[in-house]
């Protein structure tokens, strides 16, 4: 929980941060302009504890394959500061579902995939080097709709639901300016949301399962192309 909050702090700090310095001098490489970019990459999805409604049920554990993450963002570079509007994808296949039962215990393989689509306002920190290289850090908060997707064990249906919660990120990578007016950016970023609540298939319920909160917390490298105009 320090965690995340730690996270969010930082991530409110660089979006505040961003817009503050939007008068700053245009870079040496490329003047004040704005930009439209892409991305993807790897997402690694970390494992999400399952918190039921009802307190008399064990929490348990959801394991998560490799996943890949897309994007877009259209913004304005000032020179030391960027400030865009982002909407990304990411989505990772559900690999083992851990069940804490009285006996203790016990892992099954699992189906389908967890994903989030997000719409988010960054803020970027620059650091000119005097080089075509310019490493930066940053971070933003928006939204996402956080999915459990035909989630399954052993063929058994588990959860199919959904549900839009509040989401944030911090950012760091190195951005290659090429030949004008074209950026090759590589970056990582921490991308985490409030945890979703999201509702158990009726067949579990009749078994003494209830609906449940579970988290969502994946760490992304991408390789990215920004175009200035």
């Amino acid at each position: 929980m320090k965690r995340r909050l730690l996270s969010l702090l930082v991530a409110l700090a660089s979006v505040t941060l961003m817009a503050s310095v939007a008068s700053a001098a245009g870079s040496p490489y490329y003047p004040m302009h704005p930009y439209f970019s892409v991305h993807a990459g790897w997402t690694w999805l970390q494992d999400a504890d399952v918190d039921y409604d009802d307190p008399t049920i064990f929490d348990d554990e959801i394991e998560f394959d490799n996943g890949y993450n897309v994007g877009a963002a259209f913004g304005y570079d000032y020179g030391l500061a960027r400030l865009e509007v982002e909407l990304a994808h990411r989505q990772n296949d559900v690999d083992t579902i851990n069940i804490n039962f009285i006996e203790g215990p016990a892992a099954f393989s699992g189906d389908g995939d967890f994903s989030a689509t997000s719409v988010m306002l960054n803020g970027y920190w620059d650091f000119e080097t005097g080089s075509p290289v310019v490493p930066y850090i940053g971070g933003g908060i928006g939204f996402a709709n956080v999915s459990a997707n035909d989630v399954e064990i052993n063929g058994a249906p588990v959860v199919d639901d959904d549900d839009t919660v509040f989401a944030y990120q911090l950012a760091a990578g190195i951005a290659f300016a090429l030949a004008p007016p074209l950026t090759l950016d590589l970056g990582y970023r921490f991308f985490g949301t409030s945890n979703p609540d999201l509702e158990i298939d009726p067949s579990l319920r009749v078994l003494g399962f209830s609906d449940f909160e579970t988290e969502f917390d994946s760490h992304n490298v991408s390789l990215g192309l920004r175009m200035n105009f």
